[in-house]
C-alpha cells in the first residue's frame, strides 16, 4: 500500500470548521491511503467502482466521490483532484527545474530595482531578508496568485457538496517527491485575522514551532509535550486559544511598544521577540506601498511567462493527474507552487535573497509579522 501526504488549499475559516465532519482535514488521512493506493495502482485508469466498494465500503468511497477526491465514469474510478505519485517524480523534475531558472534569469534583470524597494523599508532588516519574505513570500505565495487566478492560468477555488471552499492536493510519501513538496520554500504558517499576521515562510519538512501550529494541535485537542509550555503562556495570556485576543495585543505591542507581559513571555517562547523587544521583520500599513511596488515589477517581469509556463505544463505534461482527466486549473494551482518554490530555492542558491534557518525536525523558514 502505498501512503500519502494530503494538503489543503483553504477558503475557509479553519478554526471554526474543526470539528466539521465535512472538513478534509477530517476524513482525508491514513483511513484514505488504501483506497487511494487501489485507485493509483491501476495506471491505465480501469479501476472498478464495485470492487473498491466491496473492498473499502461503499460510504468511504461515496465520501470521496462526494468530496471531489475521486471522480466516477461508467464503473471505474478516476482521480478527481491534483495527485501526485513516484511514477510522477523524474518528469516533474526535468520540466520544472529548467523554467524555474529561467524565470531567475529574468528577474535578475529588475534585481536592482527589487533592492532599491527593500532599501526603503524602516524596519533595519538586510534588504536580502525583506526579499524573502516580500518575494518569495507574499508576491509569489499571495499577490501573483491573484494576477494568475484573473488570467485564467490557475484555480484558487472550488466549492464542494458540503459547501467549503478548498482545493486538495495529494502526494505519494516518497523520496523522489520529497524535495517537490514539503523541501521546498513555498509553504506559509500563519495566525492571521483582519487586523494582524504573525507568520513565517519556508519548507515544510518538519513541525514547526510557532503560533499556527499550537492552535492547528489545539484544535485537534493533541498538543505534544514540546508545545505544553506554550499552551500555557497562551492561556496566562489570553485565557482560552483566543486567536483575536492574541493578535490584537500583538497589534497593539507593534503600535504602542507595550502590550500584557504574559503576550510578551509568549513571543519570546516562539521566538518573535528577545529580551522584550521584536526581533523580527514588522510590516505595517505602511509599507504596503513599497510591498506592491514590488509585486508590480514581479508581475511586469514574469507574470506572462508563468501563465504560459502553467498552462504548457498542465495541458502536456505527461503525470497522473493529467491522464485522470483532473481539472487542468487545479493541476495548474500545484504546479504553481513547485515552480514558485523552485524558483525560491534558486533565488536563494544565487545568494540574491537570504538564506532561511535550518531548525531541526522543523525545517528551513524565517518568522516576520504584518499588520493590516
Amino acid at each position: 500500500m502505498r501512503e500519502y501526504e494530503y494538503y489543503l488549499f483553504e477558503n475557509f475559516d479553519a478554526d471554526k470548521e474543526a470539528g466539521n465532519p465535512d472538513n478534509p482535514s477530517n476524513f482525508l488521512g491514513k483511513q484514505t491511503d488504501a483506497l487511494l493506493s487501489e485507485v493509483a495502482n491501476h495506471l491505465s485508469g480501469d479501476c472498478l467502482y464495485s470492487v473498491c466498494c466491496e473492498k473499502y465500503g461503499s460510504e468511504l468511497v461515496h465520501k470521496l466521490l462526494d468530496e471531489g477526491i475521486l471522480r466516477q465514469e461508467g464503473k471505474k474510478l478516476h482521480f478527481d483532484c491534483p495527485i501526485f505519485l513516484r511514477e510522477d517524480s523524474e518528469v516533474l523534475h526535468k520540466e520544472v527545474s529548467v523554467r524555474a531558472k529561467r524565470m531567475v534569469d529574468l528577474l535578475v534583470q529588475i534585481l536592482p530595482q527589487l533592492n532599491s524597494c527593500c532599501e526603503k523599508l524602516n524596519n533595519r532588516f538586510s534588504v536580502q531578508l525583506n526579499l524573502y519574505h516580500i518575494l518569495c513570500g507574499m508576491v509569489f505565495d499571495g499577490y501573483l496568485f491573484d494576477y494568475l487566478s484573473s488570467a485564467g492560468a490557475l484555480a484558487t477555488s472550488r466549492i464542494h457538496n458540503s459547501g467549503l471552499d478548498y482545493l486538495a492536493v495529494i502526494y505519494e510519501k516518497c523520496n523522489e517527491l520529497q524535495s517537490l513538496s514539503n523541501g521546498l520554500l513555498c509553504s506559509y504558517n500563519r495566525l492571521v485575522n483582519e487586523q494582524c499576521s504573525l507568520q513565517s515562510f519556508g519548507d515544510a519538512q518538519g513541525d514547526r514551532f510557532d503560533f499556527y501550529r499550537l492552535f492547528r494541535l489545539l484544535e485537534k485537542k493533541n498538543v505534544p509535550e514540546k508545545f505544553l509550555n506554550a499552551n500555557i503562556l497562551l492561556g496566562h495570556a489570553v485565557g482560552e486559544a483566543d486567536k483575536d485576543a492574541l493578535l490584537a495585543q500583538v497589534a497593539l505591542l507593534v503600535k504602542t511598544g507595550v502590550c500584557d507581559p504574559s503576550v510578551v513571555k509568549l513571543m519570546e517562547h516562539f521566538g518573535y521577540m528577545q529580551n522584550g523587544t521584536i526581533c523580527v521583520p514588522v510590516y505595517t500599513r505602511e509599507d504596503r506601498s513599497i510591498i506592491m511596488e514590488i509585486e508590480h515589477l514581479v508581475e511586469k517581469c514574469i507574470g506572462s511567462a508563468i501563465a504560459d509556463t502553467l498552462m504548457d505544463l498542465a495541458n502536456d505534461i505527461d503525470i497522473t493527474a493529467v491522464r485522470h482527466g483532473v481539472n487542468r486549473l487545479e493541476i495548474a494551482n500545484e504546479l504553481y507552487h513547485i515552480v514558485f518554490g523552485s524558483v525560491n530555492e534558486e533565488l536563494v542558491a544565487r545568494k540574491i535573497v537570504s538564506v532561511p534557518q535550518n531548525f531541526p525536525e522543523e525545517g528551513r523558514y524565517f518568522k516576520c509579522i504584518e499588520l493590516y
